[in-house]
Formats: structure tokens, C-alpha cells, sequence
């Protein structure tokens, strides 16, 4: 009833924080990224200040930006798919051959692009319908589709692309490198369906609890079937920019290590590989510092061999940091300054309430400053005193049940 004791107040009574924005972890990567730069222009301000070098570093780096994009679907359910490389170069491989064999351009493109979309569907189906783990199903894939084409091309590479792949690897429309023009509008329309659709909602729940989803009336096969079907779509328009950026040419050794960057570029940008965490605009930037990084280090003499270590070495980060959540820093304060005692946690948990609300009266102007931080003072140390006197009786405790034992 209006008016009544019942009614809830749903609005949000916080709007924009700016210091809460400001250590977001989408701002960090935005540090991380000016770092970068910083660093490249001050040590090689020959080469950063030259005209077309900012171009050639994003058109160089954004060959697996549609990989990225795809895989946090992926990482979001909870799943992996380390196929998406061979995938990409199958794909890439039909398009080669059937442009090879006189067939129109248009149909050999969306031919390269669905034969990837039927790859992951596979992958889906394993998954989805057969529960086999994902790691496992998309190691042993990318296995046979690069299989496929190396029995295929063998020794061979196929060089016949239609001529606007090399223009969205390396041309630019006035300063903006083409790819960085279609990745942003992918970026978008992605960002779009995974947070303002239903489809999104659905992946993150299923991600979340896959046994909450299916009593909540979600078809759990089917969200992971469209998740990695939406992969391989998008391993086939990574073909596009992978043989754009290497100059219309395609071999069956080629690709090999892009799925790492592509899970990579998207644990940084903070999606969690436990599945349900994450948004789509950390991976997005998180693509531009993997492509300036790898740059970086070019120029500062590191061989590829030591770039994929480095490589596995952020990788290892930041999963780390995705996994030290707010319930593992409780935990290690609860055995370190608590005693492992959950009486205490509560008594400093609820002085720490009541405090907080004290300093927000105060900052509202109600009250005394005074006697606020005397109430404040008197606080703290009763709850000092409660602490004290709690930890000596767990002592006690436990030295009794020693005695007790040992008998």
C-alpha cells in the first residue's frame, strides 16, 4: 500500500563517484596503455614521433582483436576454446581455395566464414550436449582442424585474397588505421549484446550457475551452443584480418599462438576464467596495450621466443588477480588479525559500521565534533578490550582441549 511501512525505496541513491571511476580496473588498463606510450616516446621518440609509426603498431596488433572480442563470450560461461587459431587459419584456407578455383569472391568470403561458424558449433556440441570439458574438446580441435590443413596445403601457401583484405590490415582513412575504425564498431556492437540484451543477461547467469540458470528457465545447451557458434563466426572475420595483415597470404603454419593472446588480452582486460565476471570494455583496451606492448618490446631487442614468455607471464597475473576476490582478502584477515575468531571479525565489523555512520553525521553536520570523536575514541577501545578478552578465552579454550587430548 503506498505510504505504508512495506514500501521499498528502489532507486540508486549513488550516482557517478569520480574516485570510484578513477580505479576502476578499465581506468588501470587506461594508465597502463599512456604508460606505454609514455615510455615508447621517451626512449624512442625517433621512431614514435614519425609519421605512420602509431598507425603501423595498432594495424600490426589488431589482427586478433576479432578473437578477443569472441572469447569473452567464451571465458564468461566458465569454458575456454584454445582453437580458435586453427579455426581462423581453416577458414582462411577455404576462402584461398575457393577463390583459387574461380568461385566469386563474396561466396568464397561467407563460405570461410561459416565453415569456422561449423567448426564451432562442434566445439559447442561437445561441450554443450556431450558435458565434455571444454579445455580438453578444443585442444583436441584445434588439433584436427590445423590437421586438416596441413594435410591440405602441406608445404604449400595460397596467396589469391580478395584485394580489400590488405587494405583493412594496413590502410588507414586519414590518420585511423582501418582496423582500428572496424574493431571499435565491433567493439560496440558487442559491448551491446553482452550488456544491454537479454543474451548477455543470459551468459552471465549461466557463467555464474549453470544449475541457477536451468531452474530459472534457461536452456543451458543452448546459450553455450550459440556462445561458441558467435566464436567461430568470429574466427572466420579474424581470418579476414590475419591474411589482410600478412599481406594476402595464408600457410598452414601460420597463427600458431594466437588463442594464448586472445585469452590473454581478454583475462587482462578483467574478465574472470571462473566464468560470470567481466565486461566488454576491459578486453577492447586491453587488445591496444598487447599491441603497443608487443612493440615495445620489439624495439627494446626481445626476441619472439622471450615476447611469449612475457606473454605467459601476464597472463599468469592477471588471473591471479581475477582470482584474489573480496572473500580470500577477508578470509586472510580473519586468520592473520582476527586469530581465526569470528567473534572478533563480527565485534570489528560492527565498531567499523558504527563508526563510519558516526563520520557521516559528522560530515553532515549533525553533532559535535568533539563528542563524536569521543564516542569514537570510546568505541574503538571497547572494542580493543572485547578483542583482547575474546582471544584469551579462544586460548583458554584451546589449551583445555589440549589437556583434554592429552590424557
Amino acid at each position: 500500500m503506498p505510504g505504508s511501512n512495506y514500501d521499498r525505496d528502489l532507486t540508486v541513491k549513488e550516482g557517478f563517484v569520480l574516485s570510484k571511476f578513477l580505479v576502476k580496473w578499465e581506468m588501470i588498463l587506461v594508465y597502463i596503455l599512456v604508460f606505454i606510450n609514455v615510455i615508447l616516446a621517451v626512449f624512442r621518440h625517433d621512431l614514435y614521433f614519425q609519421s605512420g609509426t602509431i598507425q603501423s603498431i595498432i594495424n600490426a596488433g589488431l589482427d586478433v582483436s576479432p578473437l578477443v572480442l569472441g572469447m569473452v563470450f567464451i571465458l564468461l560461461l566458465g569454458d575456454i576454446d584454445v582453437s580458435v587459431a586453427a579455426q581462423m587459419i581453416l577458414g582462411g584456407m577455404v576462402t584461398g581455395l575457393m577463390m583459387d578455383a574461380g568461385i566469386p569472391w563474396i561466396i568464397a568470403v561467407i563460405c570461410g566464414i561459416l565453415i569456422c561458424m561449423v567448426c564451432g558449433a562442434f566445439n559447442g556440441f561437445c561441450v554443450a550436449f556431450l558435458k565434455m570439458p571444454a579445455v580438453i574438446t578444443t585442444i583436441s580441435t584445434s588439433m584436427l582442424y590445423r590437421g586438416i590443413v596441413e594435410i591440405v596445403l602441406g608445404e604449400n601457401s595460397l596467396k589469391n585474397f580478395p584485394k580489400w583484405y590488405n587494405k583493412i590490415g594496413w590502410s588507414n582513412i586519414g590518420p585511423i588505421p582501418l582496423s582500428m575504425i572496424l574493431f571499435l564498431i565491433m567493439g560496440l556492437i558487442f559491448c551491446f549484446i553482452l550488456h544491454r540484451t537479454t543474451f548477455g543477461r543470459k551468459v552471465y547467469i549461466v557463467g555464474n550457475n549453470p544449475t541457477c540458470a536451468t531452474y530459472s528457465g534457461i536452456s543451458v545447451t543452448r546459450v553455450k551452443m550459440e556462445v561458441f557458434i558467435l566464436m567461430g563466426f568470429m574466427a572466420g572475420i579474424g581470418s579476414i584480418f590475419f591474411i589482410g595483415r600478412m599481406g594476402g597470404g595464408v600457410s598452414s603454419s601460420m597463427g600458431t599462438g594466437y588463442e594464448m593472446t586472445a585469452i590473454a588480452c581478454a583475462v587482462l582486460g578483467g574478465v574472470s576464467t571462473n566464468g560470470g565476471k567481466g565486461k566488454m570494455y576491459g578486453p577492447i583496451i586491453a587488445t591496444f596495450i598487447m599491441a603497443f606492448l608487443t612493440y615495445t618490446l620489439g624495439l627494446l631487442g626481445v626476441d619472439p621466443n622471450s615476447k611469449k614468455i612475457f606473454t605467459g607471464v601476464i597472463l599468469i597475473i592477471t588471473i591471479l588477480i581475477s582470482t584474489v576476490n573480496k572473500q580470500m582478502i577477508k578470509d586472510f584477515k580473519l586468520r592473520t588479525r582476527y586469530h581465526n575468531n569470528k567473534n572478533i571479525e563480527a565485534l570489528n565489523d560492527r565498531t567499523a559500521e558504527q563508526i563510519k555512520e558516526l563520520k557521516q553525521q559528522l560530515k553532515a553536520g549533525k553533532g559535535d565534533a568533539a563528542s563524536v570523536n569521543a564516542k569514537i575514541a570510546a568505541l574503538k577501545k571497547e572494542c580493543a578490550e572485547k578483542s583482547a578478552q575474546l582471544w584469551e578465552e579462544q586460548k583458554a579454550d584451546a589449551q583445555k582441549a589440549k589437556e583434554r587430548y592429552a590424557k
